[in-house]
């Protein structure tokens, strides 16, 4: 699945409660970052961009992972990656808001759900 500037743009928007030209703007960083691939290396980015892609990350945009790989002199090495998380961009994207009710729902209830029983031993 790809995810466009527009669609990560609303989705930051949505999420962290931005302005459309404050969320535009961190899209079109992240989107740099990535160009056209999904994945790509932490090393790659710079540490005042870290910290937005940790907050996008908290806020369920991005995603990161990490894998360990055995150096020639035997050391263990950690790689991260982030990844664009293109599922729930395009759900927080595509999203509605609701309807809201005109009553609320425990109007509705039926008149059994207002009694109170005692439990059977």
């Amino acid at each position: 699945m790809t995810v466009t500037l527009e669609q990560l743009a609303k989705a930051v928007e949505r999420r962290l409660a931005l302005s459309h030209d404050e969320a535009y703007g961190i899209a079109g960083r992240v989107m740099n970052y990535f160009g056209f691939e999904s994945f790509i290396i932490d090393n790659a980015i710079d540490p005042e961009d870290r910290k937005m892609f940790y907050t996008l990350h908290d806020a369920g945009i991005l995603r990161s992972s990490w894998e360990t790989v055995l150096l020639l002199s035997g050391r263990n090495w950690r790689i991260f990656y982030w990844e664009i998380n293109a599922a729930d961009i395009d759900r927080i994207a595509g999203a509605t808001e609701e309807a809201r009710p005109e009553e609320p729902v425990y109007r509705e209830l039926p008149e059994e759900a207002w009694t109170h029983s005692q439990p059977t031993p």
